[in-house]
């Protein structure tokens, strides 16, 4: 009796230790479970906006918080709404401390927030990495409201057009070398997905939007081409092909709410891979800091 009673005991402390030691995301596909070595790598060499749950495995706010993150990771990471980093780090790890200790973590869950400087061309260039404005998120922990702030957080290269005459065409011509993509929408605020979208993008392609639709089909003139614009009754999404001098209307999906079926549109209609995201070189370099989700096979 009084070994069994041992014996129990023993597996209750093993059980209680595994759960003190391990990582609490190493098998979500969604969600980055970071450490001292690849932190930097992935929050601070990237022009995403970051959110890291900085967490110990034994505490229960933090296991009360973990669903809303995998919901969280889920939402603005496999669903592809946002320009996002969806992270964890594990400050129980030894090996971790002294990370959680520059981010002067005294309290589980810290969820902070990394904001990117804006791009500098000149600096990209020097190589040197620059680092990102951090701030605590002390919001409604629940996904809708910390989506909505990280939208709020990302950058915006998005550039709105007052007309589409003269600053249609001014816009056109101001970089020939980047490709041109166009939203025509009835809003006048730039959401959060377009931006997401010329973050992925940057540097290769230009976006614009107009916030208004185009009740009648015009045409305007640029580099002695005739191009039409065409009528639009709800948002459309145009790429401008200047070597035929006309717009391409994205027809891939019926609305236009998926950042990975948009993004490869613009790859395929410009021939540009985007520099950030899970379509890029470092997207997919950075996976292998994400977990792999298991396969689950029916049965016969």
């Amino acid at each position: 009796m009084y070994i069994s009673y041992l014996l129990s005991l023993l597996n209750v402390l093993l059980l209680v230790t595994a759960r003190a030691q391990g990582d609490e995301y190493a098998s979500d596909p969604n969600i980055f479970e970071l450490t001292a070595s690849n932190f930097d790598k992935v929050i601070h060499g990237s022009n995403y906006t970051s959110i890291v749950k900085f967490y110990a495995p034994w505490c229960g706010y933090c296991q009360q918080l973990k669903p809303v993150w995998k919901k969280l990771g889920k939402a603005v990471g496999r669903d592809s709404k946002l320009s996002v980093n969806v992270a964890a780090v594990n400050c129980d790890k030894d090996y971790n401390k002294p990370l959680c200790a520059q981010y002067q973590i005294s309290g589980f869950p810290t969820v902070m927030v990394f904001r990117p400087p804006k791009y500098d061309k000149n600096k990209a260039m020097s190589g040197k990495r620059q680092r990102h404005a951090s701030e605590a998120y002390n919001g409604q922990r629940t996904v809708k409201a910390m989506s909505q702030f990280l939208g709020s957080r990302l950058k915006n290269y998005v550039k709105k057009v007052h007309n589409l005459d003269s600053d249609l065409i001014k816009w056109i011509n101001e970089d020939l070398e980047k490709a041109k993509v166009l939203l025509i929408t009835k809003s006048n605020s730039i959401s959060p997905l377009l931006k997401s979208l010329a973050i992925d993008f940057l540097t290769k392609v230009d976006f614009a939007m107009y916030g208004k639709h185009n009740d009648q089909p015009k045409t305007i003139e640029i580099d002695g081409k005739s191009v039409e614009i065409p009528k639009t009754d709800s948002s459309m999404l145009l790429y401008f092909d200047k070597e035929k001098g006309e717009f391409v209307i994205y027809d891939a999906t019926e609305k236009l709410d998926d950042k990975t079926q948009l993004s490869r549109w613009i790859s395929t209609v410009a021939q540009i891979d985007p520099i950030e995201g899970p379509l890029s070189k470092r997207g997919k370099k950075l996976l292998k800091y994400k977990g792999k989700k298991k396969v689950e096979h029916d049965e016969l």
